[in-house]
């Protein structure tokens, strides 16, 4: 009889065991590990953090301090700062983020290129349906003597920058902010036909099937119609 009582109390017991530590190790893991947000992959200078370039890992609570973000939504939206990295991993640091660049739009021409703002106000533009890395064309429409000349001036001009009326740049998640000023990547030979353009005629700038072609690049039209007029 006690043999058969210890053969149902023995494994019993084990089990009541092993559910009791299981149980103690999930509440101390749960009460001293907390999911944060890390970096995906390798996040270089200027990025702009989106919710892909995140994932989350289990760290103790004694790791982190209150240098670290330890919410998405805290740096969602925010770019790496200049002479920074964060490797595919790592913790984000608050020192290594921040809200705006004020010269990004600097950052991203190439060489022998300028940036040129357009005003919404000054030209036919659908300013809605823009964004950064987007290439649109110019085009040029002059009234001489009763004959109106249209044709194309520009095309691939790279969009670096969009702003709202008191300069603030406008970011993708903005979708109340209204577009006032288009910032365009030219070639520096392009600006007094642009300053010309807006002078002596109308400018439409207009999107096409390449708009995101990464191998766009700002090209005057040297066969436009309008170009003997801005010589």
């Amino acid at each position: 009889m006690i043999k058969k009582i210890l053969i149902i109390a023995i494994p019993a017991l084990l089990i009541l065991l092993s559910l009791f530590f299981s149980i103690s190790a999930y509440l101390n893991y749960r009460d001293n590990y907390v999911s944060i947000p890390v970096a995906s992959h390798n996040l270089m200078q200027r990025t702009l953090i989106e919710e892909n370039d995140l994932t989350y890992v289990n760290v103790p609570k004694a790791y982190l301090n209150d240098d670290v973000y330890t919410k998405n939504a805290d740096i969602i939206g925010k770019f790496v700062k200049l002479s920074y990295s964060l490797p595919k991993g790592s913790l984000i640091y608050k020192a290594s983020l921040e809200k705006e660049i004020k010269d990004l739009s600097t950052t991203l021409l190439l060489e022998g290129e300028v940036n040129y703002d357009i005003y919404t106000g000054e030209v036919k533009i659908n300013a809605g349906s823009l964004g950064v890395n987007m290439y649109v064309d110019i085009y040029l429409t002059i009234k001489n003597n009763e004959v109106t000349i249209s044709d194309l001036l520009l095309e691939g001009c790279r969009i670096t920058g969009l702003y709202d009326n008191q300069g603030r740049q406008i970011m993708s998640y903005d979708t109340d902010s209204r577009v006032m000023i288009v910032s365009l990547a030219v070639q520096r030979d392009a600006v007094n036909l642009l300053n010309k353009a807006l002078m002596i005629g109308n400018i439409s700038v207009l999107s096409n099937s390449e708009s995101y072609d990464p191998n766009n690049r700002c090209r005057l039209n040297e066969e436009s119609a309008v170009l003997q007029y801005l010589q």
